[in-house]
C-alpha cells in the first residue's frame, strides 16, 4: 500500500466540496481513521463501499477523489502500522482561528465513531478502557467549543484534547486491529 504526500487540509476540503459529497476533510479522516482503528482488514479495499455509504449514498466516487481519498487512507494505515508514533488527525493549520480547528476536531471525532461504529460490532467485549474512551470520543464529537480568546490556555486546552484523540485511537487500534497484522502461530511448543 503506497502513502503519497497529501495535499493540504484545505485542498482536500475543496475537493470534497466540489464532489457535494456529505462529509468535510477532517470528518473523511475520522472516519477512513475509525475504519482502521476499529479492525477493518487492512489489506483490502471493503473499506471503500462503507466510506461510499457514508459520504456518497453508496455511489462510487469520482475517479480523481478516490484516489484521494484512497491515498488519505492509506496515510491513515501507514501511521498507524508505524507504532502509532506519526499518527496525526487532519485538522486545519495552526494559522487558522482556534474556533474553527476545534469545530474540525469535533468532526474528526463524529466521522471517527461512525467509521468505527461500521465496522467493530464487539466494543462490548473491549477492555473498559477502550469503552471510556470511545465514551469520551462521543462527548468531545458533541461539543460546541466557542473559544472566547485564543490565548495560551485555550490553544494548550485544544491541544491537549487533540492530543487524547490520537492516543485514544491509537488505543482502538492497538485493540481491534494490531492483531490483524502479526501471524498467529498454531504450533504448540
Amino acid at each position: 500500500m503506497s502513502s503519497a504526500v497529501l495535499p493540504s487540509f484545505d485542498k482536500i476540503s475543496q475537493a470534497l466540496d466540489s464532489a457535494d459529497l456529505f462529509t468535510n476533510a477532517a470528518e473523511t479522516h475520522g472516519v477512513l481513521s475509525g475504519f482502521v482503528c476499529g479492525g477493518v482488514a487492512l489489506d483490502d479495499k471493503s473499506w471503500q463501499s462503507l466510506f461510499n455509504d457514508v459520504v456518497n449514498e453508496g455511489m462510487a466516487l469520482p475517479q480523481a477523489l478516490k484516489r484521494l481519498v484512497s491515498n488519505i487512507y492509506a496515510d491513515v494505515v501507514k501511521q498507524c502500522t508505524d507504532d502509532g508514533l506519526g499518527f496525526n488527525l487532519l485538522l486545519p493549520e495552526d494559522d487558522k482561528p482556534l474556533d474553527e480547528r476545534a469545530e474540525a476536531m469535533a468532526q474528526w471525532a463524529q466521522g471517527f465513531l461512525v467509521g468505527f461504529g461500521m465496522v467493530q460490532q464487539a466494543l462490548n467485549q473491549a477492555s473498559d478502557d477502550v469503552q471510556e474512551v470511545i465514551r469520551d470520543i462521543r462527548d468531545i464529537s458533541q461539543l460546541s467549543l466557542d473559544f472566547e480568546q485564543e490565548d495560551e490556555d485555550s490553544e494548550i486546552a485544544f491541544t491537549e484534547i487533540v492530543e487524547y484523540l490520537r492516543v485514544s485511537a491509537m488505543l482502538c487500534f492497538n485493540t481491534f486491529s494490531r492483531h490483524t497484522l502479526l501471524p498467529v502461530s498454531k504450533t504448540l511448543h
